[in-house]
């Protein structure tokens, strides 16, 4: 139905920009059709400097943009097991750890950092420099403003977001043991010190 290629152990369909030049990818990646990969950083100070590494078995569909690095990192950084809805704009110096899913439309502002297993839902924004706690679930249309702490394992929603309550069918979907929550807190407390 769709044409991939093979290439490097990843299936790309044959409509996606890449720059090869500026990425390091591992295996088992699909990339959708008018994927963009590569462009320059959304910056309007800063020129692009980096490359864009992209780990293995992520799923990123139709229309996603992942734009390259600044000074800030040299590094925009995708762990493994994403997936990346329709229409998703990952800007510069952003990290995505692993098990992510970013729903359609979701935009990361640049140098935004999204931790193990969080969940962004349809046509959520998140303001550049934020922090996304791991397990946690952000609402479909919600805004995640600058001074907003999006702590692991908790529901927000809202324009601004707001925390609601504990993401219990999330911790439990993933065998998030109260142990494992409190080490993904600590984990970050010091993520929120290296970013200030």
């Amino acid at each position: 139905m769709l044409d991939y290629i093979k290439k490097k152990g990843n299936l790309i369909h044959k409509t996606a920009i890449i720059n090869w030049k500026k990425l390091i990818i591992g295996r088992n990646n699909i990339i959708g059709p008018y994927v963009v990969i590569g462009n320059f950083a959304q910056h309007p100070k800063s020129k692009s400097n980096g490359k864009i590494i992209i780990g293995n078995n992520n799923i990123i569909n139709e229309y996603c943009n992942i734009h390259l690095p600044t000074k800030i990192k040299k590094k925009t950084l995708i762990g493994d097991n994403n997936y990346f809805m329709n229409s998703t704009t990952i800007d510069h110096d952003c990290t995505i750890e692993n098990n992510v899913v970013l729903s359609s439309n979701v935009i990361l502002g640049g140098n935004v950092h999204i931790m193990n297993g969080a969940q962004l839902g349809i046509r959520s924004n998140i303001h550049q420099n934020q922090i996304i706690g791991s397990f946690s679930m952000i609402g479909m249309n919600s805004f995640i403003t600058k001074k907003i702490k999006v702590y692991p394992g908790y529901k927000f929603y809202g324009k601004p977001a707001k925390k609601k309550k504990k993401n219990l069918i999330g911790l439990k979907k993933n065998n998030i043991s109260n142990t494992i929550l409190k080490e993904e807190q600590k984990r970050f407390e010091k993520l929120l010190i290296l970013n200030r």
